[in-house]
């Protein structure tokens, strides 16, 4: 996966793939140095049916009807791609992800568990792009007050996670997004444990001077 969601989303629509109903799907292929280093992730996958695991590409290659000879053509060139990134990573004639230059027209610069081989057994999930986060919500401000028309504070609505916009600018990281909830979460929980205080604070003064009215709260 190289680059931003959005682009790497645009590319694998652009580029089409495996078709699943009205889904694009795409083959996630760990070989089995990959799959080592993720076995936890591995186990968890195939336990919940969305991973499957092969001896070998052929395996995998015949429940799909994908020609064996493809698959071996594919992983060559990858791995010549790789060995010349490892060769010469100053002066391939594609542009890097990220900066520098690629033998890799993708922009790939890093390449680990080398080599690909049909022989070694696989990990193999169909993955596609879906809305898992959304980075829209209410404008809020540092004390996750809600924001109305004009930038104004609506008193007594404040917004957190992905019901709160504007935290994460234009892309959000990777692994943020708990980070938001958690950070605004209790941000907004203070705010509102304040505006509570002082609304019942001002009730009992009124109370006390018997200016009351019935209480909102």
């Amino acid at each position: 996966e190289l680059g931003r969601r959005d682009y790497v989303t645009g590319m694998m629509w652009k580029n089409k793939g495996l078709t699943l109903g009205n889904t694009t799907g795409f083959f996630l292929c760990l070989n089995g140095k990959a799959s080592n280093e993720i076995t936890w992730h591995c186990k968890h996958y195939k336990g919940r049916g969305i991973m499957k695991g092969y001896a070998n590409m052929g395996e995998f290659a015949k429940e799909y009807g994908i020609p064996l000879a493809n698959i071996e053509a594919t992983f060559k060139a990858y791995n010549e791609i790789a060995d010349k990134q490892t060769k010469d990573p100053d002066n391939g004639p594609y542009e890097a992800y990220g900066g520098g230059k690629s033998w890799d027209k993708w922009g790939k610069k890093f390449f680990h568990n080398l080599p690909l081989e049909t022989s070694d057994a696989f990990h193999v999930a169909i993955v596609t792009p879906v809305i898992h986060y959304c980075m829209g919500g209410m404008a809020i401000n540092d004390a996750a007050e809600s924001l109305g028309a004009g930038g104004k504070v609506i008193g007594g609505l404040y917004s957190a996670g992905e019901a709160a916009g504007g935290i994460h600018g234009n892309n959000r990281l990777g692994g943020n997004s708990l980070l938001d909830c958690v950070v605004f979460g209790r941000v907004s929980g203070r705010s509102a444990a304040r505006y509570l205080t002082a609304a019942n604070i001002k009730y009992v003064e009124s109370m006390k001077a018997g200016t009351a009215v019935a209480s909102k709260l």
